[in-house]
């Protein structure tokens, strides 16, 4: 029987049903030991280590707390040295697939995802997993995309620069930095100076771990998606609108998920976990394709 401690990040418990729900069903019942209330867990009256060792807890199912991500639970949590491997957001639970199995795997395997857009961070975030990845809030074209993981380790060792700001989004009223990467161009889409995008991709480039990589990307382009499915990687995905033979091709129905019209976004609400394509856990630890009904 799993023990399960809950912190109270927020008041907000609209996933609390249904992940208590899910864990009792996954690990054969669970049992609720304690409560706790507050945002930096350090501060919360009463709350001793020995809540959590020796065998007091197995879970912290955190609530309230994806606005702010897991990223910052764990700055809280560490003022006590609480092991992070305990800490469990009670959305992360109620994405599609999970046990805990297969979520303590992908805690454990260091993976670092390189995405062409947003995706990468966007399921990053949802699954409570660290950026081991520059690739993060940003868009490559494809084209750029496949010439970037035909030598990634040889574009990552240049250091980019400002080029130009770019007004063709509307997301960026005032304009995003374009850098250059050698002969590549990153579209730094969310960062508001080329200063911050730099610094954000030096930083994160340093902690990609070559031994687990997950490489991501969509195209409705048939010529990019056999050039990209023709790459080295153990684990590759690439999400198309049509039906392909290829290895990598993941099928996403057009016509499913009426919510939204581009096929990025279609993609993009399945990092999110708004919308059931397939087990984004088997993706991530295998790259298998396991269909999940919607």
């Amino acid at each position: 029987m799993l023990k399960v401690l809950l912190w109270f990040i927020t008041d907000d418990a609209t996933c609390l049903e249904l992940a208590l729900d899910k864990l009792n069903r996954n690990c054969g019942g669970i049992e609720l030991v304690d409560s706790v209330a507050g945002a930096d867990i350090a501060d919360i009256p009463g709350f001793t280590l020995d809540k959590i060792d020796g065998g007091g807890c197995d879970v912290i199912l955190v609530v309230g707390a994806k606005r702010i991500g897991m990223s910052e639970v764990v700055k809280f949590a560490c003022r006590l040295h609480v092991p992070e491997e305990k800490l469990l957001g009670d959305w992360i639970v109620c994405a599609p697939g999970f046990t805990l199995d297969k979520y303590r795997r992908l805690q454990r395997s260091r993976l670092s995802i390189l995405s062409k857009n947003c995706f990468g961070g966007i399921i990053s975030h949802m699954l409570g997993l660290p950026f081991r990845s520059p690739t993060v809030n940003m868009l490559f074209l494809d084209e750029y995309f496949v010439k970037f993981l035909r030598t990634p380790q040889i574009y990552l060792k240049e250091t980019p620069y400002f080029e130009r700001l770019d007004f063709s989004w509307d997301g960026a009223p005032n304009g995003y930095p374009v850098l250059a990467l050698g002969d590549i161009r990153l579209n730094m889409v969310h960062y508001k100076t080329a200063d911050a995008a730099v610094d954000k991709w030096l930083e994160r480039r340093a902690r990609i771990n070559w031994y687990n990589l997950f490489v991501v990307m969509f195209t409705e382009d048939e010529k990019i998606l056999r050039e990209f499915d023709a790459l080295p990687f153990g684990k590759k995905v690439c999400f198309v609108p049509f039906e392909s033979d290829v290895d990598s091709a993941w099928y996403i129905n057009p016509a499913m998920d009426t919510a939204v019209n581009t096929f990025e976004e279609k993609i993009n609400r399945f990092g999110f976990g708004f919308f059931i394509y397939f087990d984004m856990f088997d993706m991530l630890l295998y790259g298998k394709k396991t269909p999940l009904e919607t």
